[in-house]
């Protein structure tokens, strides 16, 4: 095989390469968008009356918000923008403070399943509108128009 043979092919190879990395990375920015919007849909259903939640129904709803909002970060990776995501890149400029509102909604939620084991629905309900303050400040914040 000559040198120009063989710099062909390798260069054949490399552009047959290049659309498949970029395949890969689509498809991962798609599955962190489909994670954290499955997390996000899932914290709003089990939050829907949670301020009048009682024993066991009000641990099981901040024990999903608290393990969802401990994941969430993770599931915005740099730049994971599709077609399907509406979160804005202010998020990757800003990733200490949009992931402190998580800590913050996780810590809220940690705080509010003592308060229930603890009989203190006053400081559970109090955690409760902590993590619905968290939802608005990061949807205010780092999420474009739907």
């Amino acid at each position: 095989m000559t040198p120009k043979t063989m710099a062909a092919l390798a260069l054949a190879g490399l552009l047959a390469f290049v659309p498949a990395v970029a395949v890969l990375a689509d498809t991962a920015a798609d599955q962190a968008v489909s994670a954290r919007q499955a997390a996000m849909k899932m914290d709003g259903r089990v939050l829907r009356g949670a301020s009048n939640f009682t024993g066991d129904k009000a641990i099981a709803a901040l024990t999903t918000v608290r393990d969802n909002y401990s994941k969430l970060p993770s599931l915005f990776p740099k730049d994971s923008i599709t077609d399907k995501s509406i979160a804005l890149p202010v998020i990757w400029e800003q990733f200490d403070h949009f992931s402190g509102i998580f800590k913050k909604g996780a810590a809220a939620a940690e705080e509010g399943i003592a308060a229930v084991k603890a009989g203190d629905m006053a400081k559970y309900k109090a955690a409760v509108k902590t993590i619905a303050d968290t939802c608005t400040e990061c949807h205010t914040t780092y999420r474009g128009e739907l």
